[in-house]
């Protein structure tokens, strides 16, 4: 049971006061048979990242000009089958320019506690509670598009659409059954040119049947009055003149045309074609709801291995070893959602920490040396690029992910502007290994692609500056009568540069208040 005491504050004014008050950084560890409570929480932000260096909005990968086939899978499908239909290898398909525009902000509660269980020794653990908002606004500049959503699709198209398309494909086998009766009957016997005429025509015919068969069952289509519709329309003009002189008892027009759409997706469009749950990406909304869930709970060690005190105005160093472990008990983002932010890694994590803190008079500074092991922990994704953002369901798969290991390095000076406050600065630089991904034990391997593509810009570099001011009490008050001991901080930091991977330009605001307490 905790209890304060007059005879324990006062031994514990005591410890507080041996500690040498330069050190004006949250102290890592606890003096002995003390309880420390730790309450705080962190504001982050950012609507930009770095990609291998290079600054960009968070939803580049849903921003294309063009928005082509290398973008979108489905489109290059439809694209080279219109290139089949036509013959024509230059035709290309776009759905215009595309823009997105993204925020993140997240909101971290944090609940922990500290025990010196020796003077040097002491455990630690840390619970986060995490919520995640992601606003996302996307749109389709549809002036330079060549290609739309498929009017006739089973999923995206309409019944009037399904309808035509559907009667030009039973008008067209028609005819082409028609002629190759004709042929078979030797009706076109008695003239050997007329004869190759049709059998050429009939061949042509059912190569274009064939053609056009795979590309009206694409969700995507030539837009009306483009290169690629035209280019099926003098197919099927030249084709149809053929039959006609050929079968000259028959209908004057023996096949109608194929739906085409009059123009590209419009933004709502494209995100009704990428929600439907018939559809080939069926993934969730666009705006992702908001999230709260627990995040990835910490437990711990340190050791102070160096504490040499100083004397009033001297130089003084503490040095501590900082063991952690992280559970994986956050939220992973959902694969099917295309903006989801997850509350953790979901992956164990073992993290070392060499702590070392100098000071002299006002002055001091903080030098942080860390290193993290990530292990390996199971995930479920959609094995498609970063730069092809609308993954197909087909492509889901259980994966083992291996993530790589981080180093770490932070230098944070301070300047004590009163006995008891300080301002603050910081610096941290750190590396992380490409991950890796491998298929889980029993997953069946996806065709067409690897787990290896989603290592993709995994290898990470990056570098952050920070700027706050840290408070420290020892719980004596002024005329000698004993108090709760404190620390408290407030921090912002900000990533202000990156050479590798793909590094949210995060800027958070971080409070933490820690109250101290003999526990026996």
């Amino acid at each position: 049971m905790i209890s304060f005491r007059p005879l324990g504050a006062i031994a514990l004014s005591l410890c507080f006061s041996a500690m040498p008050l330069a050190a004006q950084l949250p102290p890592v560890t606890v003096p002995k048979g003390l309880l420390r409570v730790d309450i705080g929480g962190r504001f982050e932000w950012w609507d930009q990242r770095f990609r291998n260096g290079v600054r960009e909005g968070v939803g580049a990968d849903f921003t294309r000009n063009p928005a082509d086939g290398s973008w979108l899978p489905l489109l290059a499908t439809a694209e080279a089958r219109l290139r089949q239909a036509t013959g024509q290898t230059a035709l290309n398909l776009s759905l215009g320019r595309t823009s997105s525009t993204i925020l993140v902000t997240g909101g971290t509660g944090y609940i922990g506690a500290g025990y010196g269980l020796t003077s040097r020794i002491t455990l630690f653990g840390t619970v986060p509670i995490v919520r995640v908002r992601v606003q996302h606004v996307f749109g389709n500049d549809t002036l330079s598009a060549t290609a739309g959503l498929n009017p006739a699709d089973p999923v995206v198209g309409n019944a009037t659409a399904q309808a035509q398309t559907g009667a030009f494909k039973t008008e067209f086998t028609a005819a082409l059954t028609s002629l190759g009766l004709r042929i078979a009957a030797g009706d076109y016997n008695s003239d050997s040119e007329i004869k190759a005429l049709a059998e050429q025509t009939f061949a042509d015919g059912i190569a274009l049947k064939n053609s056009l068969d795979d590309l009206l069952g694409s969700t995507f289509l030539p837009v009306t009055g483009s290169a690629g519709q035209s280019a099926i329309a003098a197919k099927l003009e030249t084709l149809r003149v053929a039959i006609s002189t050929l079968v000259p008892t028959g209908p004057e027009n023996p096949f109608g045309t194929p739906a085409f759409p009059s123009r590209g997706p419009i933004g709502a469009e494209l995100e009704s074609f990428a929600t439907s749950t018939a559809g080939p990406i069926a993934a969730e909304p666009f705006q992702p709801p908001i999230l709260s869930y627990l995040g990835d709970v910490e437990v711990g060690a340190a050791f102070t291995w160096l504490d040499r005190r100083a004397a009033t105005g001297g130089f003084g160093i503490r040095s501590a070893l900082v063991g952690t472990v992280r559970l994986p008990t956050g939220q992973l983002d959902l694969p099917e959602d295309l903006f989801d932010q997850g509350t953790g890694d979901h992956q164990p994590d073992v993290q070392g920490d060499l702590v070392t803190d100098l000071f002299r008079g006002r002055f001091g500074a903080r030098l942080t040396a860390r290193y993290v092991l990530q292990l390996p922990g199971p995930v479920d994704r959609r094995l498609s690029p970063y730069d092809q953002p609308f993954a197909p369901a087909a492509s889901l798969a259980g994966l083992t992910r291996d993530p790589g290991e981080i180093l770490e390095g932070a230098f944070e000076p301070f300047f004590r502007i009163a006995p008891t406050l300080a301002i603050t600065a910081g610096v941290r630089h750190w590396s992380k290994g490409a991950d890796k991904y491998s298929y889980a034990p029993g997953q069946i391997p996806i065709d067409g692609t690897t787990p290896g593509v989603l290592a993709a810009d995994s290898e990470e570099s990056a570098t952050a500056f920070a700027a706050g001011i840290s408070f420290s009490h020892t719980g004596t008050r002024k005329d000698g009568t004993a108090g709760m001991p404190m620390d408290a901080w407030l921090r912002f930091e900000s990533v202000t540069s990156s050479t590798m991977g793909r590094i949210p330009a995060r800027r958070g605001v971080t409070a933490i208040l820690r109250l101290y307490r003999r526990l026996f």
